[in-house]
């Protein structure tokens, strides 16, 4: 750990000391130009980054624009300690320091305009146009965002409305494969007290991963985004604005590549792949349909020269369908088809103090309600599903795979030595033979239904109070108390089934085949209230001088309990915890001509919850899977090398992974993995270097590299594991069906990227190429998924080399 701690402080130093080197001989002048003072709302009040102890990374559109960064999964890149995959819309992963939110109740907490929306999590994934900032923040803040954040939380602030004029501008981007983007905003001060804005955004790419079965090609989207906003100042006190969001979606499916089965004789990840869609999938074709709907209301009312009230109240109506085959292969074996729906509501209300003097401090609650409804399709054929489940038949009547097709064609049965096959699978139940004594043909349109709701109600009582002890001195507290009611509900119905077997499959000879009988027809309940928990934050930040801030910091992180099902049975699964303690510095130099955020961490989470995928019972569920201990250290800086040349870097270390015992001593089946999408060493380099070019205007390049070490996709780490008799569990490498080993994991790589535009004097219009992935390197951002439950691992490829052009005008 002290090594590797030493050499990132080293890699940051070293970085920029042939930086200072040459400010030493220019000295600043008035008229140089300097970075920009940046401004924050972290703390539920506007405040300079200086001022904030807490480490924070911050972007705004203007940046967001030259790196190319217009969807999340390529904004992480730049920020230190977060990495984003994002696979398809419903199914976004937001890493932060190593610790994933996935489904349930996030850990990274996702804002909007100051409101959470994590949670449905298939409702998390927005475009990004027209925003004011991004503001990243690291490290438990239960009290600044509430009990998602239990390692940190994303604010997307978009744009207001605003009563200083009347502006506009519209983007038109083209590129390889048919992407096409158009963004365009428009500014309207009606009166001295009242503006309205409109944004939207159309984003389309055709599929860039080519399908061979019966679906477009995979990994294109189209989207449509709307918003209005809306900004009324009736006096000097009070002030309202109000957000309308709208989201349209639809993409042609994430690429699934088998791991397994061949296309075109190989298995390749970065070629074609075959994946099929069937009627009972609902949808025409692979893929997510979404609908998203957002309102929000803003109003804040100043009460006296020292206290001020804010309410926030939003409400969100959210649709998705999405149809996807987990197998990867052109036939139906592994099909899904999911809808959801969900609703949610929040209203907050929150006291703000600042008489100007050494207490500064809010206060507040929040009420947040979610009631959501899922229908979950599983369709099969029944001879591919039995060609998969063979060796499970075989073994229960206590033969190999090999025996089995002796003993079927022992007994007459038509395609006996296929029993197994994928390529020509047997067409007759083999359990049908086996223990009917009887020749049953296999179906092939098996279907299965499970539906299932989750209600949650949370009530929070928060306060947060910072008093300056000395001019340099400050000290902050923060609590927040939480508590829930649970709800969910589960019923499963097969709707198609094997018509010679009068209600049973005829792979299993059971009603159903993946979903669990125990809830076939039966509903299965359960509701809950939790205890009451607390959660806080303790800080304390000495200004060394005018320029450089350093803090300490120590917060409890809470994810909260959640209701897991298995069958017909619901657990509450314990709150999981993070214990974090934080050492940074935020320091400006050299006139402000370099600026840089760091900080080191250390973590100790109890009670860490992981999801997978149930093959037994057909469905995600949630479970303990003991303690787990994370550190790191991360640098965010940068610098003006001269008036023209700005230069950004970002490095992260985090070193994450679970114990080996809990605190009662026993072992953990994840003993020493490491959390999945988390790489040890991260970085990002850029440069922003403008041109001049006369009185026309400037030409500007911006080249960026990313780099990640190896890291895993899930947290098994590529392993099955069988407990012991010792207490402990064995680890047995994870392979297909031919005995071939999964490769759960990727190597090192790095992503270089280019912008070359030019930008007209007066800035009204300018023109841009892209290039991203400029070397067109192979990388891989998941191996496993829903698959990977039943032995047939999937993998999912990183974007190919793409080159983009565009152009832009204000007004």
């Amino acid at each position: 750990m002290k090594l590797s701690l030493y050499s990132a402080t080293a890699v940051a130093a070293l970085g920029f000391s042939s930086q200072l080197a040459a400010f030493a001989d220019a000295p600043a002048t008035d008229e140089a130009r300097r970075l920009e003072v940046v401004t924050v709302t972290t703390q539920k009040q506007a405040q300079s980054l200086i001022d904030v102890p807490i480490n924070v990374s911050v972007t705004d559109q203007a940046m967001i624009d030259k790196l190319g960064a217009d969807d999340l999964e390529d904004l992480g890149n730049f920020i230190p300690g977060l990495q984003v995959q994002a696979q398809s819309l419903n199914a976004p992963s937001y890493s932060l320091r190593g610790v994933v939110s996935d489904s349930g109740t996030p850990r990274v907490a996702l804002f909007q305009n100051g409101v959470a929306i994590g949670n449905p999590s298939f409702a998390s994934n927005l475009a990004i146009y027209d925003m004011e900032r991004v503001e990243v923040v690291k490290g438990p803040q239960a009290t600044l965002f509430g009990q998602g954040a239990l390692v940190g939380g994303i604010n997307f602030i978009q744009n207001r409305a605003s009563l200083d004029g009347n502006s506009g501008g519209l983007t038109l981007e083209g590129g390889d494969y048919g992407f096409l983007r158009a963004e365009g905003n428009y500014n309207w001060a009606i009166s001295d007290t009242l503006a309205l804005r409109f944004a939207g955004q159309i984003k389309n790419l055709d599929g860039y991963v080519p399908n061979t079965a019966n679906s477009p090609d995979l990994m294109g989207q189209d989207t449509t985004a709307l918003r209005t906003s809306l900004h009324w100042a009736p006096t000097d006190r009070l002030t309202a604005d109000i957000f309308v969001n709208y989201q349209e979606d639809d993409s042609t499916g994430t690429q699934f590549t088998s791991g397994f089965f061949p296309i075109n004789g190989v298995v390749d990840p970065f070629g074609a792949t075959a994946m099929n869609v069937n009627d009972d999938q609902v949808r025409s074709k692979l893929g997510n349909d979404r609908e998203l709907t957002y309102i929000t209301a803003n109003l804040e009312y100043e009460l006296n020269d020292a206290w001020s009230l804010t309410s926030l109240t939003d409400y969100r109506n959210l649709f998705s369908n999405e149809a996807w085959d987990s197998d990867g292969a052109a036939f139906n074996l592994l099909q899904f088809y999911q809808a959801r729906q969900a609703n949610t509501f929040s209203q907050e209300l929150r006291l703000n103090y600042d008489n100007g003097g050494d207490l500064t401090a809010f206060f507040g609650g929040n009420y947040f309600t979610l009631s959501g409804k899922d229908e979950l399709r599983f369709s099969t054929d029944e001879a591919y599903a039995q060609s998969l489940f063979a060796p499970r038949i075989a073994a229960g009547a206590g033969l190999t795979v090999a025996q089995a097709r002796a003993v079927l064609a022992g007994a007459s049965v038509p395609g006996a030595a296929n029993f197994g096959s994928f390529e020509t699978p047997m067409q007759f139940s083999a359990l049908g033979a086996l223990l009917l004594g009887q020749l049953v043909p296999l179906y092939g349109e098996h279907l299965e239904q499970q539906i299932s709701t989750d209600e949650r109600d949370t009530y929070d009582l928060f306060g947060d109070v910072t008093y300056a002890v000395t001019d340099r001195l400050k000290l902050t507290a923060g609590l927040r108390y939480t508590t829930e009611d649970l709800a969910a509900s589960t019923v499963g119905v097969v709707l198609k089934s094997n018509p010679y077997l009068g209600g049973l499959n005829g792979v299993t000879l059971s009603p159903t085949l993946l979903l669990s009988s125990a809830t076939l027809g039966n509903k299965a309940s359960a509701s809950e209230g939790t205890d009451g928990a607390f959660t806080w934050r303790f800080n304390a930040a000495y200004r060394v001088s005018d320029d450089i801030n350093t803090w300490v910091a120590y917060g409890r992180g809470r994810r909260p309990e959640v209701l897991s099902a298995t069958g017909a049975t619901y657990n509450l699964i314990e709150a999981e915890t993070l214990d974090n303690v934080e050492a940074g510095l935020f320091g400006r130099f050299l006139d402000n001509r370099l600026q840089m955020t760091s900080s080191v961490y250390y973590g100790q989470y109890k009670n860490f919850q992981t999801t997978r995928f149930d093959a037994i019972n057909g469905i995600f569920i949630t479970e303990n899977s003991g303690n787990a201990t994370q550190y790191g250290f991360e640098f965010d800086g940068q610098a003006l090398v001269t008036d023209n040349i700005r230069l950004l870097a970002t490095y992260a270390y985090t070193h994450s992974e679970y114990d080996d015992k809990d605190d009662d001593g026993n072992a953990l089946q994840f003993a020493g993995n490491s959390f999945r999408l988390s790489p040890e060493q991260s970085f990002s380099l850029a440069a922003d270097i403008t041109v001049p070019f006369g009185e026309h205007g400037n030409f500007s390049i911006v080249p960026s590299y990313i780099w990640k070490s190896k890291h895993f996709f899930e947290d098994d780490n590529g392993f099955d594991y069988v407990a012991n008799t010792a207490g402990g569990f064995d680890r047995n490498p994870e392979v297909y069906p031919d005995g071939s080993l999964v490769q759960e994991f990727e190597n090192a790589y790095g992503i270089a990227n280019l912008r070359l535009g030019f930008d007209s004097a007066d800035e009204r219009w300018g023109a841009y190429v892209l290039g991203e992935n400029l070397l067109d390197e192979e990388y891989l951002i998941d191996v496993g998924n829903t698959g990977g439950a039943f032995g047939l691992s999937t993998i999912i490829r990183g974007k190919p080399q793409m080159v983009k052009a565009g152009v832009y005008i204000k007004f």
